[in-house]
C-alpha cells in the first residue's frame, strides 16, 4: 500500500490562530444550504439532479462529486438524506464546493439495493454518463476550478467511481475533462478483477472494512495489486491507495449502529451486516482529507477535529 504526504494545516500557525480560524469557517457555512440543478444526461434524454453546496469565496474553488450508493441520495420523505449535509460540512469547511447527483429519480427508482444485478436497469455505466455530464457543466460554472475536481462515491456509488476511473476504456478515454481525483468508500471491485485490462486515470483512493461481507476487501485488494502489477510493467505511475480498516463493516462511516439488513440482492445470504465504528470512520475522514489536500496541492484549512465540529447536525432521516 502506498503511503500519502502528511499534509499538516497551516504549519507554524498558533493553536489560538487556528481556533480563530476554525471558528470563521463554522459560521460562514453555518447557514449553508443545498441548492437544487438539472443538468442533462449524457444521452440528454433525462435531467439529473444536482444538489450542490457553494462556497461563498471570490476565486474558483475545488468541487467534489459525490456519488450515492444502492439506496438512493434522498430519504423516506423525499429529501436528501442527512449524510449529503454532514459530508458537504466537511468540504465546504475546507472551501471545496460539493454536489450530490441523484442518479435514481429521473429514473423512476428510489433504491436497487434488493435488486440483483442482472434485473437492474440502473447500471454503474448509466451513472458513469451522469459524472461525465455533471463534469462538463462544472467546468463552465462561475467559482469553480475545472482543474481540481475530486469524484467520490460509497457503495454502487463508489463502483461508479471505479468506472469513471477506468482508463481502458474508451468512453473514459473520450473525455475532454477528467477529474483530478477519485475515491471509493467499500466499493464492490469483484468485476473488475476479471477485467485483465483494467488501469486507473488518476490517484485513486479506496476505503473499505475488513469484516465488509456485502463488497469484500479481499476483491479490492486483487484489483489493486493487478493494477500495480500491470503498471510496473509500463511507464505511466498512478497512484492506487487501498486502506483496509479493522473489526469494520459495509457503511462504517455512517452514523448508525451495526445491524443486519435484509433483501439484499447480491450476496449470498441475501443479508449483509452494515454499521458504523467511530474510530475507522475518524481514520478514514482524516485520510480522505489528507488525500484532497495532496491532489489538490493545497494545505487543510482545519485540523482534522475541528472539520469534524464543523459539519452541521445530521437532520432526522425518517
Amino acid at each position: 500500500m502506498g503511503g500519502l504526504m502528511r499534509v499538516k494545516p497551516w504549519t507554524g500557525a498558533s493553536a489560538a490562530l487556528r481556533a480563530c480560524a476554525a471558528l470563521a469557517v463554522g459560521v460562514m457555512f453555518a447557514s449553508a444550504a443545498a441548492g437544487q440543478e438539472l443538468i442533462a444526461s449524457a444521452d440528454g434524454k433525462l435531467k439529473i439532479p444536482a444538489h450542490w453546496f457553494k462556497v461563498a469565496v471570490p476565486e474558483p474553488r475545488p468541487v467534489a462529486i459525490a456519488l450515492h450508493g444502492c439506496n438512493g441520495a434522498l430519504d423516506a420523505k423525499g429529501r436528501l438524506n442527512s449524510i449529503w449535509q454532514r459530508y458537504a460540512g466537511y468540504f465546504n469547511a475546507e472551501r471545496i464546493h460539493f454536489v450530490v447527483l441523484d442518479s435514481f429519480s429521473p429514473r423512476g427508482e428510489k433504491s436497487i439495493c434488493a435488486t440483483p444485478n442482472k434485473n437492474r436497469s440502473i447500471h454503474e455505466a448509466d451513472r458513469r454518463g451522469d459524472v461525465f455530464a455533471a463534469i462538463a457543466w462544472l467546468s463552465v460554472q462561475p467559482g469553480v476550478d475545472p482543474a481540481r475536481i475530486l469524484v467520490l462515491g460509497w457503495s454502487h456509488g463508489a463502483q461508479t467511481v471505479l468506472s469513471v476511473n477506468d482508463a481502458s476504456d474508451n468512453a473514459v478515454q473520450a473525455q475532454k475533462i477528467r477529474p483530478k481525483a477519485v475515491a471509493a468508500f467499500y466499493p464492490g471491485c469483484l468485476n473488475l478483477t476479471r477485467n485483465s485490462g483494467y488501469a486507473i486515470a488518476v490517484p485513486m483512493l479506496v476505503l473499505i472494512g475488513e469484516l465488509d461481507d456485502w463488497t469484500s476487501a479481499r476483491h479490492c485488494a486483487t484489483l489493486r495489486d493487478a493494477v500495480v502489477a500491470r503498471q510496473a510493467k509500463g511507464d505511466q505511475k498512478v497512484p492506487f491507495d487501498l486502506v483496509v480498516y479493522p473489526d469494520s463493516y459495509h457503511g462504517f462511516d455512517s452514523l448508525t449502529p451495526v445491524r443486519m439488513m435484509q433483501n439484499i440482492g447480491n450476496t449470498q445470504s441475501g443479508t449483509a451486516t452494515v454499521g458504523e465504528n467511530s474510530v475507522a470512520r475518524k481514520a478514514a475522514h482524516a485520510k480522505l482529507f489528507e488525500f484532497v489536500a495532496q491532489q489538490f496541492a493545497e494545505p487543510l484549512v482545519l485540523t482534522h477535529e475541528d472539520r469534524l465540529k464543523s459539519a452541521p447536525s445530521p437532520l432526522p432521516s425518517n
